[in-house]
């Protein structure tokens, strides 16, 4: 099996044009720059993989339209199944700017800090790793060669620290995706250069910090 993990394409909450704290997170949409770099990943994936794998994303606008629109890339826009799994949403970062909760993140931890109103990345992890069961128990029910995941950059993060068991440490190594990078986890076998692995399991595609 092969899993290949999207992060959506630019949205207007990226370009600075939203806040997603003033207008809500969940209904910020793609920008232009963002129809076309999803367009381009659906490309790079191929119609070959999805036609043979169980397709999610996030229930958040701007990873509805990414998923649209690598499917329309490859000419398989209604005639794949895609489940929006609401588990797979970006980290609630709650009600507040974000910038002003930096000092406070640096105290508690990165992983451990809970946004005001909102979740921290441990938070994220939990529901992370509920869906990576659900994906498992589905992929042998269905007989799934792989699985696309359009979803966001803390949760790409999180899911591959939950696959590979990393350590918290591991974890704060790891760059946010950039919009539409597509992040593959398999047998470290078929992968030319992991990051990294864990028994026959590595990731590829993923950076990390400077």
């Amino acid at each position: 099996m092969q899993i290949k993990l999207v992060r959506h394409g630019q949205s207007l909450s990226n370009t600075g044009a939203l806040r997603a704290h003033e207008v809500g997170d969940s209904g910020i949409a793609l920008s232009p720059a963002g129809v076309a770099q999803a367009g381009a990943a659906g490309r790079t994936i191929g119609r070959e993989f999805i036609a043979t794998s169980l397709v999610y994303c996030s229930p958040y606008m701007r990873t509805r339209q990414t998923t649209a629109e690598i499917l329309r890339a490859v000419d398989a826009a209604g005639q794949t199944r895609v489940y929006e799994d609401p588990r797979l949403r970006e980290v609630e970062r709650g009600y507040l700017d974000e910038a002003s909760q930096h000092e406070a993140r640096k105290i508690h931890g990165w992983f451990y800090y809970r946004h005001s109103g909102g979740e921290s990345p441990a938070d994220c992890y939990d529901r992370t790793s509920a869906f990576l069961e659900s994906l498992m128990r589905q992929a042998r029910r269905r007989d799934a060669a792989g699985a696309l995941i359009v979803t966001h950059g803390m949760t790409i993060r999180c899911f591959v620290t939950r696959f590979l068991h990393l350590t918290v440490e591991q974890f704060e190594m790891l760059a946010n995706p950039s919009n539409c990078d597509i992040i593959t986890i398999a047998p470290v076998a078929g992968l030319a250069a992991p990051v990294f692995q864990c028994g026959r399991w590595g990731v590829e595609g993923i950076r990390l910090r400077p």
